[in-house]
């Protein structure tokens, strides 16, 4: 039967998102695996958990925060518009692939898709995520494991959308990718692991393929290629206010290598049309 590699997985997710996540077993519900993941950077009662559990032709997903997350609750129900915005749209894909998202705030359901009905004043949250059918417990284990990634890719990016981060390191990297409003003590990533995170949700949200000539790494490179992509700012940083938060839905688009350096070739960059309208001679 097949066994997901639960540990290669928070590897993939800490270089996905860059925050650093390790996994731990669960006991089994039959003869289907569960294991959860945690951060690894502060104890579990203090942050969060996301707990994975595969059953048959079906995947369950759940985040609980620790015991004592009180202020991290309080603050993802007070993160700002950008965030929201993209909890909302990553939400909003995942039910459009027929998986069903759920939220709970201090017991009460709420429409994830629908921020402007949530209360104020979180003390308690609930998140899940199911997703059935799923080509998991299949005869292919190389089916199984990117039904697995896929969906654990996808319900970690809603998470950390509305999750807030403390910003670490004040040093400046070129091209950076912004930071959220707020802030909280216990989960800590520095200014680069935010744009990590952004770079991941516009992935999600807009797909690995150019948006400009429709160019794919993984259909031209094979696995190795599979969801690489530049992201690119429609607006450059060095534009942007000091306190201006990046919405990955809007103001970061998917760029293969070649559009995203003639993008560059003019201040301010040249737009999504008319690097397509370059391409055709215009």
């Amino acid at each position: 039967m097949w066994q997901p590699d639960h540990e290669l997985l928070a590897r993939q997710l800490t270089d996905h998102f860059g925050i650093a996540l390790e996994s731990r077993p669960l006991p089994a519900s039959g003869s289907y695996p569960s294991f959860e993941l945690v951060p690894t950077d502060c104890a579990p009662s203090d942050a969060f958990r996301l707990v994975i559990r595969i059953k048959w032709r079906s995947l369950e997903m759940q985040f609980e925060p620790g015991a004592f997350a009180g202020e991290l609750v309080s603050q993802m129900g007070t993160a700002g518009p950008e965030r929201v915005d993209l909890f909302r749209h990553l939400a909003e894909k995942c039910t459009a692939q027929r998986a069903k998202v759920s939220m709970q705030v201090d017991g009460n359901s709420v429409a994830p898709d629908a921020p402007e009905s949530w209360p104020e004043n979180w003390r308690r949250v609930e998140i899940g995520l199911s997703k059935s059918p799923a080509m998991v417990n299949t005869e292919s284990s190389e089916d199984n494991n990117a039904e697995l990634q896929l969906w654990t890719r996808r319900f970690t990016g809603l998470v950390f959308a509305l999750v807030p981060v403390e910003e670490t390191s004040q040093s400046l990297i070129e091209n950076a990718e912004g930071l959220p409003e707020g802030s909280v003590l216990r989960v800590e990533v520095n200014r680069y692991e935010r744009s990590r995170i952004n770079r991941a949700a516009c992935i999600e949200i807009h797909g690995a393929v150019c948006k400009a000539c429709d160019f794919s790494f993984a259909e031209a490179y094979g696995p190795v290629g599979e969801g690489f992509i530049h992201v690119h700012h429609v607006t450059p940083v060095s534009m942007l206010g000091p306190d201006y938060t990046v919405n990955p839905c809007t103001d970061l688009v998917p760029l293969c290598a070649n559009c995203h350096a003639i993008a560059h070739r003019r201040t301010p960059p040249f737009t999504l049309d008319e690097i397509r309208a370059l391409r055709q001679g215009g």
